[in-house]
């Protein structure tokens, strides 16, 4: 398995907005060995591709801020369509901000755009475990198979249809009842994602360096309802009370 994987050319396909970050990462991971096999900027064209089987690559590199949504919800997306098909966050900010919420969502890693060499040694490693689950699903399927057919041929006809056999020796039923089962009554923490789109980086960003949101909508070119949206989508990722709140939230994780 392991000399079919470093013999084989992984295909991989990247989502990026910025278009002189997929040349870049397209060329090196292009040298390092592997078959670029598509690239998208924006995260809807990405989730079109992976619809499509023929179209899926052996391994998806997602960037975790797109300009039409977020790296978080190409990886939901994703995986409803193609559950095994591995996907790597990357990123240019801090992957720990990303991390916990593009693993929730069925990425297997985020690594920072500058870690070629991580990048790559990710997508084979996740390649090549991939490839032992196909094969460990396949074998097991088979033996399930063969045991079964030998079962049918040596079960005798009292094993298989005596009417007074006790139903409980042949399905053990656990006698715990839900009530004594220990129940969590702590509510969790809020799982706050930081998996924020462009547009919404570049508002808070803004935001954070004191700017008013007259001046935000000038210089993005944008209506003060769509920064209002926006926000308001940033305040629920973040769980946030108000603007004020995530704006210092930002400033501590994002290093705005």
């Amino acid at each position: 398995m392991e000399q079919y994987a470093q013999h084989r050319s992984v295909s991989i396909a990247m989502v990026d907005n910025d278009r002189m970050a997929l040349m870049a990462l397209s060329s090196l991971l292009t040298r390092a060995g592997f078959t670029v096999m598509w690239t998208a900027q924006l995260g809807a064209a990405a989730i079109q591709r992976c619809i499509r089987a023929q179209d899926r690559p052996d391994v998806l590199l997602v960037d975790m801020a797109l300009s039409d949504m977020t790296g978080i919800d190409v990886c939901q997306a994703v995986r409803r369509w193609a559950p095994d098909l591995p996907m790597i966050g990357v990123t240019a900010y801090d992957p720990d901000v990303y991390r916990d919420a593009a693993v929730a969502a069925g990425a297997a890693a985020v690594i920072s755009k500058d870690d070629i060499s991580a990048i790559a040694a990710a997508v084979r490693r996740f390649f090549t475990r991939r490839q032992s689950a196909i094969i460990a699903d396949h074998t097991a399927s088979e033996s399930h198979r063969t045991s079964t057919s030998s079962a049918g041929l040596h079960e005798s006809p009292t094993q298989a249809s005596d009417p007074h056999t006790d139903p409980s020796q042949r399905h053990p039923v656990s006698t715990t009842s839900p009530s004594d089962r220990p129940v969590s009554t702590q509510p969790s923490p809020p799982q706050r994602s930081f998996a924020l789109s462009t547009q919404q980086t570049a508002i808070m960003r803004m935001y954070a360096d004191g700017r008013s949101t007259d001046e935000i909508a000038v210089a993005l070119g944008i209506s003060k309802g769509t920064i209002f949206s926006q926000v308001a989508r940033v305040r629920e990722k973040l769980h946030a009370r108000d603007r004020d709140e995530a704006v210092a939230l930002c400033r501590r994780y994002l290093r705005m």
